[in-house]
């Protein structure tokens, strides 16, 4: 089972406890193709916004933190939203957004992925300064290249990831 690993910032916002990683197990769903999640709250001009980064393929969401109530939610429905730019047929994609809702939240405490979520947040922030639109912005950081990933950019990754299933359909240009 995927995992989203938040930073204590994001869980005390939550205002979720978050037992240590290594107490959580990861039974394995059918149908999932995507990984874990790292998750922080980040603030951009007055707005609480939620990064999530997937572990595997640096899928990147953005969504609204508050009402606090609906944050599965929301965070299904960037996911759902990222996919389906990217060409994900909807039975590949339903269970992943599905996922989001069984997904155990616990404390991110890998410091790379703590990395990578800083230089989201900074591609994040000047595409705010543009952008308005948190889907036209997700999309954009979903073209953003990573070093030292093969595939260095996300929407190839997901791509690749989902390939398996038949060729998806071409991207349009954001």
């Amino acid at each position: 089972m995927a995992r989203i690993l938040c930073t204590q910032k994001l869980l005390n916002a939550l205002d979720i406890p978050g037992p240590p990683a290594h107490t959580v197990g990861q039974r394995r769903l059918r149908g999932i193709r995507l990984g874990n999640w790292a998750a922080t709250r980040r603030r951009f001009g007055g707005r609480d916004l939620v990064l999530a980064l997937e572990q595997r393929t640096y899928l990147t969401l953005v969504f609204p933190l508050w009402p606090r109530a609906g944050f599965r939610a929301r965070f299904a429905d960037a996911l759902a939203a990222a996919l389906a730019d990217l060409g994900v047929p909807e039975d590949l994609a339903a269970p992943e957004h599905g996922a989001v809702d069984a997904a155990p939240l616990v404390l991110l405490a890998d410091r790379t992925l703590v990395r990578s979520l800083d230089d989201v947040e900074f591609i994040c922030g000047i595409e705010l300064m543009y952008h308005d639109d948190l889907r036209r912005v997700q999309r954009n950081l979903n073209d953003f290249p990573h070093p030292r990933r093969d595939p260095c950019v996300p929407a190839d990754a997901v791509a690749r990831l989902f390939s398996a299933a038949g060729p998806l359909p071409s991207r349009s240009v954001h």
